[in-house]
């Protein structure tokens, strides 16, 4: 195997705590020793062991009496830089000092540590191999590079780009093997939002109902949002009646009629941009209270209003096999120059079929990590 399928590997396990990990990152490690992997661990769980230390213990486990010797001389691949600082458990870096490492392979940089400079100055060799197309944690990097989130769309939309029944009647678009695919991106959310329009048209929970994610011990449900102004009878709208945090934005409190009533929500008030809600200060608000994942699954006023501001990063889009014509709604309200489908600041980076539907992934290819 080469550096870049052992660095792979890593991602591929990284992934597996990709609904446990919440609010943390997802980390992947292998190591190997003369082209042989012999040992190899991911973050399986916030809180928990880090992926380097449960590598080494895989390791200790297959060679109880002779791990250091196993050990040595060996290579790390660490999908994300090892941490040098406390939090729930001792700093990484610490752990790999103990051994005689041939070389420390690391994928993305962490610029919230120093792990890197920690392991040179202990005399570790120090190898990066960045595989941009490879990333698991694109909201922890843009956090901590940006200080915004990573904003993902999720668009269900016909052949000819309708995403909403003007027929109130009429509901589903896709098929329900592409709604059930979208709870992945629900579940790596930290917050799914939505607008006014969408909650009182649809009515939806917004929530991930996944046996085959919620099953997962560790699994915490994502935050929910909405933005917009004038929401009245909210207590009686499925999205508020759960226990999960949920966050107004709005313009005025006075805009939102007993709004005290309902458990585990809290408003925030957004400034305005003309006659529509600041979407800047929006994500401003939200990666300072923590989030870093954010899922717009919103109706064609407030995806424009994103798609406008130039402030989404990633679509991804179901599209099924019907022409919807004047029946319905398309998914943006402004000129073809702006589609951002037709946009060259994105390239797909995925094509699958889902059930009778075909997948999308637009990714923006500006890099900011």
């Amino acid at each position: 195997m080469t550096e870049r399928k052992f660095m792979s590997l890593a991602y591929d396990l990284a992934k597996r705590g990709q609904y446990t990990t919440k609010p943390g990152v997802n980390v992947g490690c292998v190591i190997v020793k003369k082209g042989k992997i012999i040992g190899q661990g991911w973050y399986e769980k916030y809180g928990g062991r880090h992926a380097e230390v449960n590598a080494i213990n895989s390791v200790k486990k297959r060679y109880p009496k002779s791990y250091e010797h196993a050990l040595s001389n060996s290579s790390i691949y660490v999908s994300l830089e090892p941490c040098s600082t406390y939090g729930k458990t001792p700093p990484c870096v610490d752990e790999l000092k103990k051994y005689s490492f041939k070389e420390v392979v690391i994928g993305d940089k962490d610029k919230s540590q120093n792990g890197i400079e920690e392991l040179k100055k202990a005399g570790l060799k120090v190898k990066e191999l960045n595989l941009n197309d490879l990333k698991t944690n694109q909201g922890f990097l843009k956090k901590v590079n940006l200080k915004r989130p990573y904003v993902r769309a999720k668009i269900a939309m016909s052949k000819d780009g309708k995403i909403s029944f003007k027929n109130n009647k009429n509901k589903w678009i896709t098929s329900k093997a592409s709604r059930k695919d979208a709870h992945h991106y629900r579940a790596i959310s930290d917050l799914i939002v939505t607008g006014t329009g969408t909650l009182l048209k649809d009515d939806p929970s917004l929530n991930v109902r996944d046996r085959n994610i919620t099953k997962h011990k560790s699994f915490k449900q994502p935050h929910k949002a909405v933005v917009g102004d004038s929401l009245n009878d909210l207590k009686d709208l499925k999205f508020f009646k759960d226990k999960v945090q949920k966050i107004v934005f709005a313009s005025r409190k006075k805009n939102l009629p007993n709004i005290n009533q309902l458990k585990n929500t809290e408003v925030k008030v957004l400034n305005k941009s003309g006659s529509k809600l600041d979407l800047v200060s929006f994500l401003n608000k939200t990666v300072k209270m923590g989030y870093k994942e954010i899922l717009i699954e919103a109706g064609p006023k407030l995806l424009t209003s994103f798609i406008k501001a130039d402030l989404i990063d990633e679509f991804i889009v179901y599209i099924a096999p019907k022409i919807l014509s004047n029946t319905a709604d398309s998914f943006f309200e402004g000129p073809s120059s702006l589609n951002p489908l037709k946009s060259k600041k994105y390239k797909i980076i995925e094509s699958t079929k889902i059930g009778i539907d075909k997948k999308l992934i637009y990714r923006r290819k500006q890099k900011w990590d």
